[in-house]
């Protein structure tokens, strides 16, 4: 279980020096992406491992299921809110505030539908998927005049988020 726990990586160094490099933003966003499926799987492999620990999975057959419903079933909710984002994002048209408001609720439903309810299938692992979804084709649905407003607002979560998860870090540690 410690080791994967350990083997979760962090790409800020790496992002923060293809920043300084004058790297292409699509390699760092490759990079966080990369390791944001890592930390998915890492957090699967762990859940799995916990199990086990606790006497709740004793066949091997018990173990691979639960595995596969961990590791699957979280990209496939993750594409299936896709889709439907996709489409409601489709019907609203140049409104950004419903457009930013509809993207930052159907993150934190969709992780808390898949981490706090009967589904219990992986949460991270879910929200990587309907990101990758989002940005592939979610982002056509939104309107032009609200992509650099929703771009912004999520630019912001993502720093507030690595803020705080800093200093919380920071805080434990020291």
């Amino acid at each position: 279980m410690y080791g994967s726990i350990i083997s979760a990586t962090d790409p800020v160094a790496v992002v923060c020096l293809l920043k300084e490099l004058g790297a292409s933003r699509r390699l760092a966003t490759l990079i966080e992406g990369e390791s944001l499926l890592n930390d998915g799987t890492a957090m699967v492999v762990f859940l799995v491992l916990l199990a086990i620990a606790e006497g709740e999975e004793a066949s091997i057959g018990g173990i691979i299921a639960q595995f596969i419903r961990l590791a699957l079933g979280g990209p496939a909710i993750g594409l299936i809110a896709g889709v439907v984002v996709s489409f409601m994002l489709s019907r609203i048209h140049n409104n950004f505030v419903l457009e930013v408001n509809t993207t930052i609720f159907a993150s934190y439903l969709l992780f808390f539908l898949t981490e706090n309810t009967e589904i219990h299938v992986s949460g991270i692992l879910a929200i990587v998927a309907f990101g990758l979804y989002m940005s592939n084709i979610g982002k056509t649905r939104i309107s032009t005049e609200s992509e650099h407003a929703v771009h912004h607002v999520w630019g912001f979560i993502g720093f507030v988020a690595e803020t705080v998860i800093f200093i919380l870090t920071g805080l434990i540690m020291g």
